[in-house]
């Protein structure tokens, strides 16, 4: 049986994920600060991902991980001009900093087997202009350390590939600035918000089924609202 860590799994694209990886046959722990409803065959762990330094402990206490789906974001929603340095430090801590420790943990163990797949979270905001202009840049980082792990993990074993969504019926789209999602819901080719279980789908089949070879990759989920 494969174990699986997913964080921000206590809604939308990160549950979807962990229970799309539960039903599948695979262990799941599911991180998140708190949780409304438990997803279905998962073990919830609370964690506060602001705590970086804490993370390592975390790994250890957690055990053998094969598949690590880095999906916990945050979005201020807000114009640059209205930014505090608290909200600034909390994103890059969450979007940035987290992930890449959460890396740098879990993948000590799968090296060591010769064998691990991680699935990170960037977005179409890491390809075009964003309202929320430090949100594009943590997705932007997201993309770059999902190909540097890539190269560095790739001779052990390890496979780091990520999925960039447009725009999906989650909390954040709901809480982004309206003219961000009138900007993508014109250029989407369905006129639709994707489902956070067609995400998920994508991050089931890269964390347990995608071919080794797929290394460093990005998958598009945009639905056309942005091609390259």
């Amino acid at each position: 049986m494969k174990i699986a860590l997913v964080t921000g799994a206590g809604r939308g694209i990160g549950r979807a994920a962990a229970e799309a990886l539960a039903r599948s046959g695979a262990g799941v722990f599911g991180l998140d600060r708190e949780f409304k409803e438990v997803p279905k065959g998962v073990e919830p762990v609370e964690f506060d991902l602001t705590d970086v330094a804490g993370i390592p402990a975390l790994i250890a206490k957690l055990g053998r991980l094969d598949v690590l789906v880095n999906n916990a974001g945050i979005q201020a929603a807000l114009p640059i001009d209205r930014y505090t340095d608290e909200a600034r430090s909390r994103m890059l801590r969450v979007n940035l900093e987290a992930p890449v420790e959460l890396i740098r943990a879990a993948s000590k163990g799968m090296a060591e087997r010769r064998s691990g797949r991680i699935v990170n979270l960037a977005s179409v905001a890491a390809y075009m202009a964003h309202t929320d202009l430090w949100y594009g840049v943590t997705k932007a980082g997201v993309v770059s350390f999902t190909r540097s792990f890539a190269s560095y993990l790739g001779p052990q074993g390890i496979q780091v590939n990520a999925v960039a969504p447009g725009p999906i019926d989650t909390e954040l789209l709901k809480n982004a600035q309206p003219e961000r999602i009138e900007q993508l819901m014109r250029s989407v080719y369905t006129r639709r918000v994707g489902k956070p279980e067609e995400v998920a789908e994508a991050i089931r089949w890269l964390a347990l089924e995608a071919p080794a070879i797929l290394n460093g990759a990005v998958l598009d989920i945009t639905d056309g609202c942005f091609l390259r």
